[in-house]
């Protein structure tokens, strides 16, 4: 199945995961099963058993609930799984706001996933997005892009053949 929703890739995911475990000291570093965060992108794209999450909505209701309720990190799953979503939205177009509901969803995913409400918690997802313009988000934050693609390049050597 191919559709046009952008997905993060496992690499997205563990510098997303990277740069939570730095901004909180206390959170432990370390994936405990790389295969998890490939299974839940799979899962999104692909689905399994004949079942395939098919709107924005879905795939974000199984990204939260696979990458919280598999466990992959050692440490700071939830907060993973959310800032993931939170990307996943925003590159496909939508901005999630969420509140303190999450939490409890998320504690939901963490401790017994499959009492969670999917209709609930698909029905809180559509709530709390909105469309938004890509090149109004871009267009708004080119200065930092260009700053950072500059960083890149900085950072790599410039001879090719190195």
């Amino acid at each position: 199945m191919t559709d046009s929703f952008w997905y993060p890739s496992v690499e997205d995911i563990l510098d997303i995961h990277e740069d939570i475990v730095s901004e909180y000291p206390d959170t432990s570093p370390g994936v405990q099963r790389r295969g998890d965060i490939e299974f839940a992108l799979e899962y999104d794209r692909e689905g399994s058993f004949g079942s395939v999450p098919e709107t924005i909505h879905e795939k974000a209701f199984y990204l939260l609930r696979l990458l919280v309720a598999n466990h992959p990190f050692v440490d700071g799953n939830k907060r993973t799984a959310l800032n993931v979503v939170v990307v996943f939205y925003l590159l496909n177009g939508y901005r999630f706001e969420y509140d303190d509901e999450i939490r409890k969803i998320l504690k939901q995913f963490g401790t017994d996933e499959r009492a969670v409400d999917e209709d609930g918690v698909l029905e809180y997802l559509r709530a709390h997005t909105t469309e938004v313009a890509l090149n109004e988000v871009v267009e708004r934050w080119r200065g930092d892009l260009v700053e950072y693609g500059l960083e890149q390049l900085s950072d790599e050597s410039s001879d090719p053949n190195d």
